[in-house]
């Protein structure tokens, strides 16, 4: 049996999101438009610790900012109690099981690359 929802259900859950990415989206596109990225030399490469760090704050920010939207968009908005928990377990496996590793990984293919450029 398929059930269509009403109104203002479907004003409840799914405008205010819609509403906000698109807000924020336009908001990034018109800052990027208005400073554009001065072009540069690359970085110089940096410790391993100091990658760690910047990884950790990068990955635990997300993560956070994740749950927030979460919090305000499917718990309060939504009234859907069980997603904040949805989301930290699974959040949680994407960001630390596959995000950091993936970004390990590809700054260790990096180093690399350009440890072979630098010999030659």
């Amino acid at each position: 049996m398929l059930m269509h929802a009403d109104a203002t259900d479907i004003a409840r859950r799914i405008v205010p999101p819609l509403v906000t990415a698109f807000v924020l989206f336009l908001v990034v596109l018109r800052y990027g438009l208005r400073h554009p990225a001065p072009a540069g030399p690359s970085p110089a490469a940096v410790s391993w610790a100091v990658f760690a760090r910047y990884l950790a704050v990068t990955v635990m920010s997300g993560y956070g900012v994740m749950l927030l939207i979460v919090l305000v968009f499917h718990v309060v908005l939504a009234q859907e109690s069980g997603a904040l928990r949805s989301a930290a377990v699974g959040g949680a496996f994407l960001a630390f099981g596959v995000a950091v590793p993936v970004f390990v990984l590809s700054e260790a293919v990096d180093r690399r690359r350009r440890a072979r450029t630098d010999r030659r």
